[in-house]
C-alpha cells in the first residue's frame, strides 16, 4: 500500500499538469469506503484514464482481489499500464484497451463491484451489458451522474450538444432508482455519484 500511495501522489501531479480528469476527492473518499465495506474479490472498472481510480481501489483491496479495467484511449491506456507497473500492482489488475460497449459482452466471470466513469452518454448501455455479470449484492458506482448539474436541474436549458448525454444519464438514474432489482443512494459530490446495490442473483435463463 505504501508504494501505491506514493504512486498516487505522482499521478495526481501528472493529472494536474496534463489536464487529465481523475476522480475528485469527495467521490474518491466514498469509493474507498465502499471498497473497504464490500471487500470485493472482483472489480470491473469502465474508464481507466491514467489508472488513478484503479490504484485507489487496489490500495484498499486484499491481495486476492482482482480488478479488470477498460480504457478506450490507447495513449492513456499505456500511461495507466506504466503507472500500474510502477506501483507493483500489475499482477492484480487486467487492463483492456478498447470500446467498453464492445468488450463488456466478451467478459467472462462475474463482478462484486463495478465503477463506471467513462462516456456519460453510454451509462445505460454499460449497465445493460453488465447485468448478467453481477453477483448478488454487487455494488455499482457511477461517477459524474449529475453532469454539471444539468441532469438534476430540469429548469436549466441544456445546450444542444449535451442533450443526448443528459437524457441518457436521466435514463440511467431512473433505472437504478425505480427498478426493484436495485437499491440506490445518490451522493451530492462535486458532480454526483450514484451507488447502487444489485439485489437479484445472476441467472443464465433468458428473461
Amino acid at each position: 500500500m505504501g508504494v501505491i500511495a506514493v504512486q498516487l501522489e505522482v499521478m495526481k501531479d501528472y493529472a494536474i499538469k496534463n489536464k487529465v480528469p481523475i476522480v475528485q476527492q469527495e467521490a474518491e473518499d466514498i469509493l474507498i469506503n465502499l471498497v473497504k465495506q464490500q471487500n470485493p474479490q472482483s472489480i470491473l472498472e469502465i474508464g481507466t484514464a491514467i489508472g488513478y481510480s484503479t490504484l485507489v481501489m487496489a490500495a484498499h483491496l486484499p491481495a486476492t482481489s482482482h480488478i479488470t479495467t477498460i480504457e478506450l484511449n490507447e495513449e492513456r491506456a499505456e500511461i495507466a499500464r506504466n503507472f500500474i507497473q510502477q506501483a507493483g500492482a500489475a499482477d492484480r489488475i487486467t487492463l483492456l484497451c478498447g470500446d467498453a460497449g464492445e468488450l463488456l459482452p466478451q467478459l467472462s466471470g462475474s463482478f462484486d463491484m463495478v465503477f463506471i466513469d467513462a462516456a456519460k452518454g453510454q451509462y445505460p448501455d454499460y449497465l445493460a451489458k453488465i447485468m448478467d455479470k453481477l453477483t448478488k449484492g454487487a455494488c455499482i458506482v457511477a461517477d459524474n451522474v449529475f453532469f454539471r448539474g444539468m441532469v438534476i436541474n430540469e429548469a436549466v436549458d441544456t445546450p444542444r450538444r449535451f442533450r443526448t448525454i443528459v437524457k441518457r444519464l436521466r435514463g440511467y438514474l431512473n433505472t437504478v432508482t425505480a427498478d426493484p432489482r436495485f437499491s440506490t443512494t445518490l451522493y451530492k459530490t462535486e458532480d454526483g455519484l450514484a451507488v447502487s446495490y444489485f439485489l437479484e442473483e445472476k441467472t443464465d435463463e433468458a428473461t
